[in-house]
């Protein structure tokens, strides 16, 4: 099993250690995020997480380091894992650095996270979601190869006000038709 995913632009890699894992996180854990609140937890909570597999735990709740080709700036993550819905199934959630926003990175982490999942595991769908009011998130989920899949109502509260969770899907066969998998390097 690959633990390098290097596409045009960005690199999933294995984090360092468990300092450049919190580094990615920050816009995030400690800056109120604008779609999502504030999303923080104990260091003991993030370092027992961290400790067992350094975020790559197969088949677990896991995280890639999304790097930049260019600058070989630490730029976010791409979260990953499986659900066992009727079958196995795979999600993706991305979060990159505000000063790296609007530049592609995003979308191809996703497109590299969706190879490393269909190779290495036996599922037919990867799954993400995210705020109804967080648009650019929903464009990249689209522009990475996903389709609008549903939504729940009332999801999340911010600041008082309810928002729905919009739900986007991937199929294997979708998946098999994306330019990425004649670009994707495997491995170090």
């Amino acid at each position: 099993m690959h633990t390098i995913w290097t596409g045009e632009r960005v690199r999933l890699r294995p984090f360092k250690d468990e300092q450049e894992w919190c580094d990615a996180l920050q816009d995030t854990l400690i800056v109120p995020n604008e779609f999502w609140g504030v999303m923080w937890g104990a260091r003991q909570t993030r370092q027992k997480r961290f400790e067992p597999a350094g975020m790559l735990e197969p088949g677990k709740h896991s995280a890639f380091a999304i790097e930049r080709l260019d600058t070989g700036e630490l730029v976010g993550e791409e979260m990953h894992g499986l659900e066992y819905r009727p079958g196995i199934v795979g999600y993706v959630g991305t979060f990159i650095k505000a000063e790296h926003w609007h530049q592609g990175f995003g979308i191809e982490a996703k497109q590299l996270c969706y190879c490393y999942l269909f190779e290495n595991y036996p599922i037919t769908q990867v799954w993400a979601d995210t705020l109804e009011c967080h648009t650019r998130a929903a464009t990249g989920l689209v522009r990475s190869g996903m389709r609008f899949d549903g939504r729940a109502k009332c999801f999340h509260c911010i600041d008082g006000k309810y928002y729905d969770l919009v739900c986007y899907s991937l199929f294997r066969e979708e998946w098999e038709r994306l330019p990425i998998r004649e670009i994707v390097q495997r491995g170090g």
